[in-house]
């Protein structure tokens, strides 16, 4: 087969870190490379967001991914107040790691790169969006024949039922740029996958942070030494681990991880006075089913997959 191709962007924080962490120590077992990483506003700015892209990089010695730095802020301006930052203002729990070499950033603007690698091969690359969505929104407005050169579309964000983190009823990635949303789940004709919040919470209740600092944690890997320290701070009042990004793309690098999914019509409310940045279903099923939504995966197999991103012996598991 083929080898597959992916580019990946991210607003690092500590779930991005693991989703990248997961998608290159994965590439050679499962066939697929990582050909680009942009990042994007969110979890922090897209400036300390590149940032830690390239300390992770750094950390495990893959300085080779081009790394492009993209949209600062929402379509919509001002940003949408929010009441604090999960991963620290920084993203990486404000403990003032080691400055990395931002030479490494590549001068081009995301934007524009994810055009220039579409329009090249198109058909062949697919995209994992673990992020606010404005910088495919904005590539998609600015050439609007991208919507046919994109493969497939792996989406962590929005909500099944309603149900929200940074709002009573809206997730965070679209709530921090619901017209993105809108403009991404309206125009693309590739097949779209959606991990939302529901499914987040669902499936990290096998994920005990005892297994995560004792079990996990314990390797020489220096990314993860480091992300050890990040999520110390961040989840120190919770029982469970929660790393989101990671779960759409253990869902893109091993398809048959997803145990339920179901295929409906979702669009984004940009309005509601309680709603903005809810992903709202078509349950009535009056409108062509756009986008497949996971709802549970198979949590053993993600578990030995994290075990293998922070480079413990369980290949032989996989």
């Amino acid at each position: 087969m083929s080898t597959r191709k992916v580019i990946v962007d991210v607003d690092v924080g500590t779930d991005d870190a693991w989703a990248l962490l997961l998608l290159l120590k994965c590439e050679e077992k499962f066939n697929f490379k990582v050909e680009a990483i942009t990042c994007t506003h969110g979890n922090t700015d897209v400036h300390n967001a590149t940032r830690n892209v390239l300390r992770i990089l750094t950390a495990i010695g893959r300085t080779d991914v081009p790394v492009y730095k993209g949209a600062v802020e929402p379509l919509i301006t001002p940003p949408p107040d929010r009441e604090g930052h999960f991963h620290g203002v920084d993203g990486f729990g404000d403990l003032n790691f080691e400055a990395p070499d931002e030479a490494l950033i590549q001068p081009e603007h995301a934007v524009n790169e994810l055009y220039r690698r579409l329009s090249a091969d198109p058909g062949n690359i697919s995209l994992i969006f673990v992020g606010p969505l404005t910088n495919l929104a904005l590539c998609v407005k600015l050439y609007p024949e991208v919507r046919e050169k994109i493969k497939d579309l792996y989406v962590m964000g929005g909500n099944r039922h309603g149900v929200g983190n940074a709002t009573k009823s809206a997730e965070f990635n679209f709530w921090a740029d619901p017209e993105a949303a809108h403009i991404v789940f309206n125009n693309l004709m590739c097949p779209i996958t959606l991990l939302p919040w529901e499914t987040c919470v669902s499936e990290h209740r096998g994920l005990e942070m005892s297994w995560r600092m004792d079990v996990v944690g314990r390797t020489a890997n220096k990314a993860v030494l480091m992300l050890n320290q990040v999520e110390c701070k961040c989840y120190a009042d919770w029982q469970n681990w929660m790393p989101c990004d990671a779960f759409v793309v253990a869902v893109f690098i091993k398809p048959d991880i997803v145990v339920h999914s179901e295929h409906w019509h979702v669009d984004i409310e940009l309005t509601g006075a309680l709603t903005r940045g809810q992903a709202v279903l078509d349950h009535r099923k009056r409108t062509k089913e756009n986008t497949r939504i996971v709802d549970r995966i198979d949590t053993d197999y993600f578990k030995r997959m994290m075990l293998y991103a922070a480079d413990h012996d369980v290949e032989d598991q996989l």
